[in-house]
């Protein structure tokens, strides 16, 4: 099988990005297309080491390690954690996740943080993959600060390389 390559930030391919400053929730959205088959594309995000994705980015620590048990303990570099569970799963075509319970000074901000992939087949082996994901902020400065200080400098070179 030819190299699979998702990168944003570094994609090969073509990349799409918006921060959605909707009135409700601070959201990030990304979007990428793939050389890639739906399923074939969905079968290798949905299992990936979060550790292999996230990586150090400015004062947002690395993950280093998940425990992937009922309760899926999501570890970072700094020591603190954060509980994320899968809500939703449609093969080949979504999932859904939200994270909670940080321990780091996030839990100050926010509540948690609610995560979706979509997979769109675009035909001719190509994939569409969006990201988004919205904070759910505990009160209007906390919003307020989401937006600036999450959205507009959360790390957005997510790197999932596959050989």
């Amino acid at each position: 099988m030819a190299a699979f390559w998702l990168t944003v930030g570094l994609i090969t391919g073509i990349v799409g990005l918006a921060s959605a400053q909707s009135k409700s929730l601070p959201q990030v959205k990304i979007a990428m297309t793939v050389n890639s088959p739906t399923d074939t594309a969905f079968s290798y995000i949905v299992p990936v080491k979060l550790a292999h994705i996230f990586k150090r980015y400015k004062r947002f620590p690395a993950v280093t390690k998940t425990n992937e048990t009922e309760l899926w303990t999501v570890f970072f570099e700094d020591g603190t954690t954060a509980q994320e569970t899968l809500t939703s799963v449609k093969p080949s075509q979504s999932f859904t996740y939200k994270i909670e319970n940080f321990t780091s000074p996030l839990r100050m901000l926010a509540k948690r943080i609610d995560g979706e992939w979509i997979f769109t087949d675009l035909g001719s082996g190509k994939t569409k993959i969006e990201w988004a994901y919205k904070i759910t902020p505990k009160n209007y400065l906390a919003k307020k600060m989401i937006k600036w200080f999450m959205v507009g400098q959360m790390p957005l070179h997510l790197q999932v390389i596959k050989p």
